[in-house]
This record gives structure tokens, C-alpha cells and sequence, in this order.
């Protein structure tokens, strides 16, 4: 036997130990594959009139058009559905379908842009820009965040971004949409490097991405300036890496093994950093994944001791896997323990617990559940758009049972198949969250990494299903495919993102994006300019977020001796309890926005869920109680929103 052949056969040896070989590929016979990129700049001209037609459609809706939906609508199908339909092609070389996944990436970023391109609007957004600012300013990357808590102990894209506009002298807006394209490109890229490598096959890679962008969460929220945008495209980056150490022969260990670890050290750094649920998200499927390389499907073997260390010996064990999830749980409990317990505990602790008690009331029936689509008093969701999300839900639940039989009933899968097919029956779970308030925002925050085990179900069932010789059929199949992916896509788009922000429009009361005016802007600026850097406000929700972000301030919220400090807001006469509130939170000023006055929500509240108003509006009489309060002194007035200094007023009795 010559030296290459046993340098092969060692190799394969130790794939087979491992129990993750590379699978072949799933495409049919080899055959050799253009190196082009094939119809790529056809299909980004597409993209580009799709584009055209979204900003169309979105400056209509700023005017209250008719045909702002239909621009809108019509826009997303342009640059989706084309897209989807050449990836299924068996003539789309390999080269192309990267670049069509990349683009699609690329052009639904662009989506999100377009909605206000010259500054940041979501309520996440502006938490992460006030972190910017603390770190730009003062130089500290563990500043309070009075927005979102979490921000203060993960400061790893705020620290690129800060780092760009210092190098560039660029804006902390462009310097975050940099950073954030670079993430979503990244993203796009390894998540296709990853099901490739994992399937065998371009194809089911291209449409696996296809479907990964159809997840509720990816066209505006993973394409916000937030922690978790950039720590989607880390993760990914991890699978890559991990599943290429995972398969890397004996033989191979001395010369690519040193260069595998460092890089999966270095992103395990930079995830822990940047995002929590990311990294124990990873740690979670890591750990799986490795398990099943141990002990395949003879799982009730996990029960005899004895025989642990004897089937999967240390070295096999972080041979795979099991090392990059002990990095990221190492290091995520030595940050956890020494930077960001006490945020992290603060904002997933209440945010899991109400999920938890909301489930339990509602299986107890102690409450009923939550109506789906219901979206609030100003805008709410048609007909045709709960059709198509109840429509987009169907597909799904379909493929997970196909997929299931798949990868655990049939020859050919491997251990990272019926992982990744576990991840995808976590879907139905996700679903019943959303029946109640509380649990909805946990099943939006899963279903980005949900839907990696549902884009690898559905296109290795795709690709692998045998179609028709004939190309006509094979053209029509292919486009039923598409359109059914296009109803996948937009009913996902429905269900994650409210109709109130959808598109931009008109001005609403409380309507998230929708509420952001120039004259909350111009108060915000004269609070930059005037008052003292994190002098303590009362103000409403969405006001808030722009007074932290670009005025500097610190919104206060909760309770004061079991006084709800909202109140203040609603009462009708300033009376003791209100006097309480702001003397002994240390109100330094309280920011009126008179707009308010006998007008509803439109997501339902002002300040905070349990609001004493309980969803009703408030009476122009608890507006107008502020201008004629002895004791308080009105520094700043546009009109529609004025500033209140309480120093005199916390003096009194």
C-alpha cells in the first residue's frame, strides 16, 4: 500500500470513528460544474426593481396611498421569488447558487434600510445606539442601559461600530449598517457553506438558505442594529468551523488542527461577548449534536454508567463537537459569573418566567389565550394577511415528519442530520407560545435558530425527492415550489412583524417606529445640548427610547413604595402618591407629549403593559394638570411635547 493510500485510509477510519463522514453529495451523478455566476447579475437587476418598488411603495405609505401595499407586496415577491425558483434548478452551478444566497441576504437587508434610511427607528435599535454613545463618549463598555438592561453586559457590535467610526470618522448610523451588511453577508455565506457540507449538495444548500430567511424574525429584527444580528452571523461561522474539526481525519490534526481551534476559540470570544441566547443556544446544539455522534440511536445506553467512558473515550468526545461546546460553555459562565449575570438574570429571567406562567394560566385555564393577529387599535391585519400566515405555518408542519423519518429511519443520514432535524421539531413548540402574550416574544427571539433545522428538513427533502425527467414538469414542479416558499416567506414576514411597522406611515400615538416625529426628535436635541447626561425622566415608552438614545437621558420606570410611576401620567390631579413618585425616584424632569390627550394607543398602552389605564386613553385633563403645577417649571416647549423641571416640585412636602 503506498503512503497516500494509508494517509486515505487513516482518514476515512477516523471519519467513521467520529461518526460524521462528509456524505456524498445528494445532486445525482458528478458532473462538472460551471464556475460562473451563471444569471446572477439577471437576478440582482430583479432584486433592484424590487427594491425600486418597495421604496415606492414605502414612500406611498407615508402619504396614506392605496397602492402602498401592492408596491410593497409585489416588491418582496420580485426579489424573493425569482430567487427561490433558480436555486431549485439542477443546471445552477455551484458558484451561482452562493452568490443567489448571498444576494437574497443582501436584498432583504436592503429591505429593512429602506423602511428609514437615514437613521435608526426600532426600539432595539436605539438601545444599542445609546450603548454606542457610553462607549464613544466615556470610553466604557458596561455602561447602564436604561432601554434594554441585557445591552450593558454584551457590548461586542457596539464595540466594532464604535471602532469604524473612529477609524472612518463615519456616523454611528453608518458604521452600524456597515457592520450589520457585513454580519448578514457573513451569515448568508457560512450558512451555506454549512448545509452544503453537511448534505453533499449546493442545491439543498441553496434552497435550505431560502428557507432560513423565510423565519419571522429575519427581514427586520435580524437586520436591525442590535447584539443578535451580529451574533447570528458569529454562530454560524461556529457550525462551519465545528463541523469541519469534526470531521477532520487523525492524519490531519497535526497541520489544519492547531489553525481549527484557534478560529473556534477566537469566535467562541466574540459570541459570548456579543449575544447571550446565541451562545447558549450553540452550547445547547453543540452538545447534542455531539451526544449523537457517541451514542447514535442506541440512546437508552446513556443509562448504564459503567459504559460511558467506554464508548466515547475523552479523546473522541472533544474530537468532535463536545470541544467547541465546552468553549463557549466555559467561557460563557466565566462572562456570565464575572460580567453579565446580573443584566442577563434581569432580562431573560423576566421575560421567561412570564412565558412560563403564561403558559401554565392558560393550560389551567386561569386565562384564555391571546388572539392571533391582533395587533392594536389603529392597524390591524386583513383578511388576506391571516390567510397567508396561517398559510405559511402548513408547509412547515408538514416537512418536519417527512424530515424526521428521513434522518433517523433511513440509511445515508449522519448524527448532524437528526440533530438539526431535533432543531426543526421545536417549531410546533414555538408555534403554541404565541398563544398567549407573554409567550410571543420568546417565539419570535427562537425562530432564527428554529429555522436552520427546518431549512435543512425541507431541502434535503426537496433535492433528494426524484422529479420528473421531463424539463417542462420539472419546470412547473419547480415553480410550484417556489410559490409555496413564497407564501412560506411572506406569511412568516406577517406573523413576526406587527402591521403598525410593516411599512412607515403617518404619525401614531405609541405605534413603536410609527411614532417617531421631528418634534420628539428636536426635544431630544435640546436635551443633548441642555440638560445634564443621564438626568432621571418620566416619558413615555417610545419617547423614551429617543430621549436615552440621542438626548441622553434616563427614563424611569416600575414602581416606587408599590406606586406605579406611570400614574403620574394618568391622574387627573397631582395628589400625594404623584408627589411621592418623583421625590423619591429623584425625578429630574418629566416629558410631556400632549398629543396623548383623549387618543388611544395604537399598540395598546403608553408606558407600560399593566399601565393603570388599562388600555384606555387618557383624558386631556391629566395633560394639561402639568402646566399650572406649582413647583414645576417648564424648561422646553415645541408645541407637542414639553419638558418639565422638577427640582422645585421635589422640595415640596
Amino acid at each position: 500500500m503506498t503512503q497516500a493510500a494509508a494517509k486515505r485510509g487513516s482518514t476515512r477510519s477516523a471519519r467513521k470513528g467520529m461518526g460524521d463522514k462528509a456524505p456524498r453529495a445528494i445532486n445525482g451523478p458528478r458532473r462538472t460544474r460551471l464556475k460562473s455566476f451563471g444569471a446572477t447579475g439577471v437576478f440582482a437587476l430583479i432584486v433592484g426593481i424590487g427594491l425600486l418598488l418597495i421604496a415606492h411603495g414605502n414612500n406611498a405609505a407615508r402619504e396614506s396611498a392605496a397602492n402602498a401595499q401592492p408596491l410593497f407586496w409585489g416588491g418582496l415577491v420580485l426579489i424573493y421569488t425569482p430567487i427561490a425558483f433558480r436555486l431549485l434548478s439542477p443546471t445552477t452551478s455551484r458558484t451561482e447558487s452562493l452568490a443567489l444566497s448571498v444576494l437574497l441576504g443582501a436584498g432583504l437587508f436592503m429591505v429593512k434600510i429602506l423602511y428609514n434610511p437615514v437613521g435608526f427607528t426600532p426600539h432595539d435599535e436605539m438601545a444599542t445606539l445609546r450603548q454606542t454613545w457610553e462607549l464613544l463618549e466615556t470610553g466604557r463598555f458596561f455602561s447602564a442601559n436604561p432601554i434594554v438592561q441585557g445591552y450593558a453586559g454584551y457590548p461586542g457590535i457596539e464595540a466594532v461600530t464604535a471602532a469604524i467610526s473612529q477609524i472612518s470618522e463615519l456616523s454611528p448610523y453608518v458604521s452600524a449598517m456597515i457592520v450589520i451588511g457585513a454580519a448578514r453577508a457573513m451569515l448568508m455565506l457560512a450558512l451555506f457553506l454549512f448545509l452544503e457540507r453537511v448534505s453533499g449538495s449546493h442545491r439543498m444548500a441553496g434552497f435550505g438558505v431560502a428557507v432560513y430567511v423565510c423565519n419571522p424574525s429575519f427581514l427586520y429584527f435580524d437586520s436591525q442594529y442590535g447584539y443578535e444580528s451580529l451574533a447570528l452571523a458569529l454562530a454560524a461561522a461556529m457550525l462551519l468551523l465545528a463541523l469541519r474539526w469534526t470531521r477532520l481525519g487523525q492524519s490531519e490534526r497535526g497541520s489544519s488542527g492547531p489553525g481549527l481551534v484557534a478560529g473556534m476559540a477566537f469566535l467562541t470570544l466574540t459570541l459570548v461577548m456579543t449575544h447571550h441566547l446565541t451562545s447558549y443556544a450553540m452550547i445547547a446544539f453543540l452538545g447534542v449534536w455531539a451526544l449523537a455522534i457517541a451514542y447514535g440511536n442506541r440512546s437508552l445506553e446513556l443509562l448504564r454508567i459503567p459504559a460511558l467512558y467506554k464508548k466515547a473515550p475523552v479523546r473522541r468526545w472533544f474530537g468532535g463537537p463536545a470541544l467547541p461546546a465546552f468553549f463557549l460553555a466555559a467561557a460563557g459562565a466565566v462572562w456570565f459569573t464575572l460580567v453579565a449575570g446580573d443584566v442577563t438574570t434581569n432580562e431573560l429571567g423576566s421575560v421567561f418566567t412570564e412565558s412560563f406562567t403564561a403558559i401554565i394560566h392558560l393550560v389551567t385555564g386561569q386565562s384564555g389565550s391571546k388572539k392571533l393577529f391582533e395587533a392594536g387599535t389603529e392597524v390591524t391585519n386583513t383578511a388576506t394577511a391571516r390567510a397567508l400566515g396561517v398559510a405559511s405555518i402548513i408547509p412547515l408542519l408538514i416537512v418536519i415528519p417527512f424530515g424526521l423519518w428521513r434522518t433517523w429511519t433511513q440509511k445515508g443520514s449522519s448524527p448532524v442530520w437528526r440533530t438539526l432535524a431535533l432543531v426543526g421539531l421545536l417549531y410546533p413548540v414555538t408555534l403554541g407560545l404565541r398563544l398567549t402574550q407573554a409567550g410571543t416574544e420568546t417565539s419570535q427571539r427562537a425562530s432564527e435558530f428554529v429555522f436552520v433545522g427546518l431549512a435543512f428538513l425541507a431541502g434535503l427533502l426537496i433535492v433528494e425527492a426524484a422529479g420528473p425527467d421531463n424539463p417542462l414538469r420539472r419546470t412547473v414542479r419547480n415553480l410550484g415550489i417556489a410559490v409555496v416558499a413564497t407564501v412560506v416567506f411572506l406569511g412568516g414576514f406577517i406573523v413576526g412583524e406587527s402591521p403598525l411597522t410593516r411599512q412607515p406611515g403617518p404619525y401614531l400615538i405609541a405605534g413603536e417606529s410609527r411614532s417617531v416625529s421631528p418634534q420628539i426628535l428636536a426635544a431630544a436635541e435640546f436635551a443633548d445640548e441642555h440638560l445634564p447626561p443621564h438626568s432621571r425622566i418620566l416619558v413615555d415608552r417610545v419617547n423614551a427610547t429617543l430621549m436615552a438614545a440621542f438626548g441622553h437621558l434616563d427614563p424611569v420606570v416600575g414602581e416606587v413604595n408599590g406606586i406605579r410611576v406611570s400614574r403620574v401620567f394618568f391622574s387627573k390631579t397631582y395628589d400625594q402618591e404623584d408627589q411621592e413618585v418623583i421625590s423619591e425616584d429623584a425625578i429630574d424632569y418629566i416629558v410631556v407629549d400632549r398629543r396623548f390627550a383623549e387618543k388611544q394607543p395604537a399598540s395598546g398602552f403608553y408606558y407600560e403593559h399593566d399601565e393603570p389605564s388599562g388600555g384606555k386613553s387618557i383624558s386631556s385633563e391629566a395633560i394639561e394638570k402639568f402646566a399650572d403645577l406649582e413647583g414645576l417649571e417648564r424648561i422646553y416647549d415645541n408645541g407637542a411635547i414639553a419638558i418639565y423641571d422638577t427640582a422645585a416640585l421635589r422640595s415640596l412636602p
